[in-house]
């Protein structure tokens, strides 16, 4: 069976989120390791009190993201609603060729936005 995981990280389940205030309304959160059912939850824990203000703009850096299951998908849709509903703002940032490969084959590219750099995110 392949999982299109890289077999050296398959027992590992890690994720680290690192938030980072670029302005007061803006912050940059990077996430590196493998989003998946294990770490998903704590992806989500780091942003939806991020997207809970009205006018706050979120960037998620996706560079480091070795790998994203369907939870970890469900989780940047979950956090998607939420902005939207709250009016605040999500980006993806540059996201890896695994990560733009899953967006792409389930159309959440059409939704989710990528910019290649926190810089050419709109304000």
């Amino acid at each position: 069976m392949n999982t299109d995981r890289p077999a050296s990280r398959d027992q590992q389940h890690t994720l680290q989120v690192h938030v980072r205030a670029l302005r007061t309304d803006r912050h940059l959160v990077t996430v590196v390791g493998d989003l998946d059912l294990h770490t998903a939850s704590h992806l989500a824990d780091a942003l939806q009190p991020l997207l809970l203000t009205c006018g706050h703009s979120v960037l998620v850096d996706l560079s480091d993201v070795a790998f994203l299951d369907s939870t970890g998908l469900t989780c940047l849709i979950a956090v998607y609603r939420t902005a939207r509903s709250t009016g605040a703002r999500l980006a993806l940032i540059a996201p890896s060729e695994r990560v733009r490969r899953m967006l792409a084959l389930t159309g959440a590219d059409q939704v989710l936005h990528s910019y290649a750099s926190p810089d050419s995110v709109p304000d």
